[in-house]
């Protein structure tokens, strides 16, 4: 796989991260004296997540590879919908 293919195939995955990530962290700054020790915890929990998402979509462009990395991309998604979970138990406190 060439550098071009692996970049097309990492450029939407680390738009939608990042789609994710930036009001992660603007809600997590903005409401943290607002909210009690149970949202704090999973708001930084759902921000490492989403950092290590987004490195991961990062290392789908970067990283060299014969064939596509199918275990990469499914970490992503993995990650995807682990924050969506988190942010659904989160919305419960």
């Amino acid at each position: 796989m060439n550098a071009l293919l692996r970049w097309k195939l990492a450029g939407p995955l680390i738009g939608l991260s990042l789609l994710l990530a930036i009001p992660a962290v603007y809600g997590t700054v903005a409401w943290w004296s607002l909210q009690g020790t149970g949202f704090r915890v999973l708001s930084v929990i759902i921000c490492l997540v989403l950092a290590a998402q987004l490195g991961v979509a990062f290392s789908i462009g970067v990283r060299p590879g014969k064939d596509v990395p199918w275990i990469r991309v499914g970490l992503v998604i993995l990650g995807i919908l682990l924050t969506c979970g988190l942010a659904r138990l989160r919305g419960e406190f």
